[in-house]
């Protein structure tokens, strides 16, 4: 099957660095780019029809954490806003970002089709499906290296080491790496990259649909426990996604510090290669802003 496909590209703008790598990694891959910009003059349904994925790139602002809070029990201090959250809805341009990218990733995942949603693009995926994020990561691993840019650090060069376990759809896709070094590894056995880290937020209570697939730096309660911060988001194998290629990292794989950037958008392409073939077979329907979602 030819891979010529078209991949939208939803980003602050067409030519900030991280939409050029990812349509450049695209273009090196087979597919055809199409830039989601302009958000204020798009319209979501005529983009959809156009697509057979999407990429949901980063953000320079935060989610407005006026759609999460309330998510969290009454007296539970995560329900107040941070002083370092930059909500988007602070500017027209970032706020017509938001609701635009918010109806159509509402519709792609409807419409099952492929999705990659990379950092900001990620905490969107997660709130839109009913979770929340951590509104200030350096609050609760008491540093900022997790935001490598401020440190001078360029995003093609890992400074964390991710952590991601068998038995995951970004594991099979991790195998393909490893299999070069090793061939006892399998997608059941855990692995473990160097990539970048370009933010202050993450994932705290996943999404409905979604699983962990990949997690960083233990954080350390005020109980005393422990627990990880959430690297990347999939399908949950049992729940409403389960036949979409939904994936979300909170890492920059379009800058390439590490070789999974590579085998996460040759993935992409597969997906959107299998679901042009089934629409052109009638086997899919597009999305609509009427559909009954099958968001929380």
């Amino acid at each position: 099957m030819s891979s010529s496909v078209t991949i939208g590209i939803s980003g602050a703008a067409p030519d900030t660095d991280s939409v050029r790598a990812m349509e450049a990694a695209l273009i090196a891959a087979g597919a055809t780019p199409y830039s989601l910009h302009d958000h204020a003059a798009r319209c979501a349904t005529t983009d959809l029809s156009k697509l057979d994925a999407v990429v949901f790139m980063g953000n320079d602002y935060d989610i407005d954490p006026s759609t999460y809070i309330e998510r969290y029990p009454e007296g539970d201090p995560r329900r107040c806003i941070h002083s370092a959250t930059k909500s988007e809805y602070s500017t027209p341009q970032s706020k017509a970002r938001c609701e635009y990218e918010n109806r159509l990733m509402h519709m792609a995942l409807d419409a099952k089709l492929p999705i990659l949603c990379v950092c900001g693009g990620m905490q969107r995926l997660n709130v839109l499906c009913g979770g929340t994020l951590h509104q200030h990561v350096p609050d609760m691993v008491g540093h900022d290296k997790l935001w490598q840019s401020r440190h001078g650090v360029a995003p093609n060069v890992g400074s964390i080491p991710i952590i991601i376990p068998g038995g995951t759809r970004l594991s099979m896709i991790a195998s393909e790496i490893h299999m070069n070094f090793a061939r006892d590894v399998t997608d059941d056995c855990p692995k473990v990259i160097m990539e970048n880290s370009l933010r202050h937020q993450s994932i705290d209570i996943v999404g409905k649909g979604l699983r962990v697939c990949s997690m960083s730096d233990v954080v350390r309660k005020k109980d005393g426990t422990a627990d990880y911060l959430i690297e990347a988001v999939e399908a949950e194998p049992q729940g409403p996604y389960a036949q979409q290629f939904l994936l979300g990292v909170q890492w920059h794989p379009e800058f390439s510090a590490s070789p999974i950037g590579a085998y996460i958008i040759k993935h992409l392409i597969a997906a959107a290669q299998e679901f042009a073939g089934a629409r052109g077979q009638g086997l899919v329907t597009s999305g609509s802003e009427e559909k009954q979602s099958t968001l929380p």
